[in-house]
């Protein structure tokens, strides 16, 4: 591994540290780590494959694009929500974290959340985002979900609704990624149209009031 590289996993191995993602430990599993660089960003990912390859699959579906894609087509209201970190929410059970664990130069550690690169990820996630969606006028692919009403005053109630299943739910949006006031939206990496707008300051009464109901100061967002 190249000092760089090296430097990059330190920083990102200290971060998901901090962030109660991962944890030192001693286990008699120990997966390599890759650092793909997507879009030049880099993310650390455990090389599953061995483990992989004795795992017995979930098969529980993910949603086809095309019909999701379909569905969007004539709403007059849409809007786009992106999970932070989406598989990084999810608790693992304690008793299965050792067959996260990985080995690098600083140590070895398991995940307490969901990593990338297990096989069973996907599945586990999409299936909690089918529970999560069940009576919301929601489509959603594994941490892509979109909010789909044919009124502005719907959409407001329908927003105000999904923000406070997030809290429920205990997951977070990444505003980055979210888009407010568009035309259009980009869904699953295609453009979708979105005739009518929502603006911040809209969205943002909504999620305080949703908060205020809630007595908390937890963000949505």
């Amino acid at each position: 591994m190249s000092p760089v590289k090296k430097e990059i996993l330190r920083k990102e191995i200290e971060d998901l540290f901090e962030k109660d993602i991962i944890e030192e430990c001693e286990s008699p599993y120990g997966a390599p780590v890759l650092i793909p660089k997507p879009k030049n960003q880099f993310r650390l990912c455990s090389d599953y494959r061995k483990l992989n390859e004795i795992m017995v699959l979930d098969t529980y579906p993910l949603p086809r694009m095309d019909d999701l894609l379909q569905e969007t087509k004539h709403t007059a209201y849409i809007f786009p929500i992106d999970l932070k970190s989406g598989y990084h929410q999810v608790n693992v059970n304690l008793a299965d974290r050792d067959k996260t664990a990985f080995v690098c130069p600083f140590g070895t550690y398991r995940f307490k959340r969901m990593p990338f690169g297990h096989k069973n990820t996907p599945a586990t996630f999409q299936r909690l985002m089918y529970i999560f969606r069940r009576g919301l006028p929601v489509l959603a692919y594994l941490d892509d979900i979109i909010i789909m009403s044919p009124t502005f005053e719907q959409h407001l109630a329908d927003l105000e609704a999904v923000f406070k299943r997030l809290m429920d739910f205990k997951l977070r949006a990444n505003t980055e990624k979210c888009q407010f006031s568009c035309s259009r939206v980009k869904y699953l990496d295609l453009w979708s149209k979105s005739p009518e707008r929502v603006t911040w300051l809209q969205i943002c009464y909504l999620v305080l009031r949703v908060m205020k109901k809630m007595n908390c100061v937890r963000s949505a967002l």
